[in-house]
């Protein structure tokens, strides 16, 4: 079997990792998660705007979550369905161990991925729209982590404005697999 593509993209790293993001990372056909997310959504105009365009979901309290994951040649498409409102980006292996890019229609972003304690951080390095790099300035701010807590796969992730510091969307919650085709 080919190698799985985030456990390139991790490289060394992907030994360190607790079973239950393993688990979230290894698709070999189509994998099913379920789980709750609370959604928060930024306020100002420039916040809500970037996050209608993307997709993101609107704010809620405890709402259900499905993740599906299929793999393609190079990544993997993920469709991520909050409540009733869906999102999806691809997701490949980056050229360098260590990180890995997602795009959202015409942007392309990359993304380290650190791991300590058995918690993965995935700090924004770059981006692109349309092929032409995207100045540092003009990124959102990304705090995003996996993490295992009761047994679960959890996440937390937060993109703010690149200038203000206004939150654009934040949704942190669980996961937990349903299934996987092979």
């Amino acid at each position: 079997m080919t190698s799985l593509h985030f456990e390139r993209a991790f490289g060394h790293m992907w030994s360190s990792l607790p079973i239950e993001i393993k688990e979230l990372h290894r698709v070999t056909d189509v994998s099913h998660f379920n789980g709750e997310a609370k959604i928060s959504r930024g306020r100002s105009l420039p916040a809500r705007l970037t996050a209608w365009f993307f997709g993101f979901p609107k704010a809620a309290e405890a709402c259900p979550v499905t993740v599906t994951k299929t793999r393609e040649a190079e990544g993997e498409l993920w469709v991520r369905v909050f409540g009733a409102q869906r999102f999806q980006s691809r997701c490949a292996p980056a050229p360098e161990p260590g990180r890995f890019r997602e795009r959202f229609g015409a942007f392309l972003f990359e993304v380290d991925l650190e791991v300590v304690d058995g918690e993965v951080s995935m700090p924004l390095r770059r981006g692109w729209v349309c092929g032409v790099p995207l100045p540092r300035w003009t990124l959102p701010k990304s705090e995003t982590r996996e993490f295992v807590a009761e047994g679960r796969f959890h996440f937390d992730v937060s993109l703010r404005m690149p200038f203000g510091d206004a939150l654009i969307v934040r949704y942190q919650g669980y996961l937990e697999p349903v299934s996987q085709t092979q």
